[in-house]
């Protein structure tokens, strides 16, 4: 079978079909087509908070907006695993009736439109584009046919399995990475509002029994770099939260390209 490959994402076709199983384009001439693989956009371009300065991190809107993907993977991964798991297992059950067969359809149907939401993330938050999951319906033969033929596309399994495998585990990991690492840099901080916190119960400082085990100048000291130390390990941090964003959405992208 003759293959070639999409200029709109490069990935691989069968030479004889009319649209991009990928990205949906229609191939009007054989100049959308290619005869040797081409790299999709997302790989070809570079992201520009790869190569932003340590400090010039605060300084791009695009950081607080990635910081904001990595959370929403979390609820969205849950979501996913949720709506995948009861629907599929509920509809496969009730196929011995029937109805189950069309429910099952439809739930199969819906997975790469629901695939877009994440893509629309990815590209509003992120600023990585992942390709468009549609489904393309046959013209031709009879509805049952049509029905068929629609279930052959690549995008419903590949989105069917991100979601039961990868949507929860990998929303955990970068919810928890993420909470983590800005938490603890902020607790760094801002470690000196204990002292405050400290004065106006106690009315005075460092009463607590453990500051007797070091010399008072090692606590006074300690309290004057800890902020610091939290300052240069959260500006760290962003940059870690910038390419686990930037990662997570070329992962999908790899997932969902052929």
């Amino acid at each position: 079978m003759n293959q070639s490959f999409c200029v709109k994402c490069g990935n691989k076709q069968d030479s004889n079909t009319q649209f991009c199983s990928t990205c949906g384009i229609e191939f009007l001439n054989e100049g959308q087509r290619k005869e040797t693989p081409i790299q999709s956009r997302i790989v070809q371009e570079r992201h520009s908070l790869l190569d932003v300065s340590f400090f010039g991190v605060y300084l791009d809107g695009r950081t607080y907006l990635n910081l904001l993907y990595l959370i929403l993977l979390f609820p969205i991964g849950i979501t996913y695993f949720v709506y995948s798991v009861t629907c599929f297992s509920t509809f496969v059950g009730l196929i011995p009736i029937i109805i189950g067969i069309v429910l099952l359809y439809f739930f199969l149907i819906s997975m790469p439109y629901l695939m877009n939401v994440q893509s629309w993330l990815a590209k509003i938050l992120v600023g990585v584009n992942i390709p468009i999951q549609k489904i393309l319906f046959s013209k031709e033969g009879t509805t049952t046919e049509k029905a068929w033929a629609s279930l052959k596309n690549k995008s419903i399994y590949k989105s069917l399995l991100y979601f039961l495998f990868l949507a929860m585990p990998l929303g955990i990991i970068t919810f928890t990475v993420a909470v983590t690492l800005i938490s603890t840099s902020l607790g760094l901080m801002f470690s000196w509002s204990a002292l405050i916190v400290e004065y106006v119960l106690e009315g005075q400082l460092f009463t607590d029994i453990w500051y007797s085990v070091l010399p008072m100048g090692f606590w006074i000291a300690l309290y004057v770099i800890t902020p610091f130390i939290g300052f240069f390990i959260l500006t760290g941090s962003l940059h870690i939260l910038n390419r686990m964003a930037i990662y997570h959405g070329k992962l999908v992208n790899a997932i969902l390209s052929d």
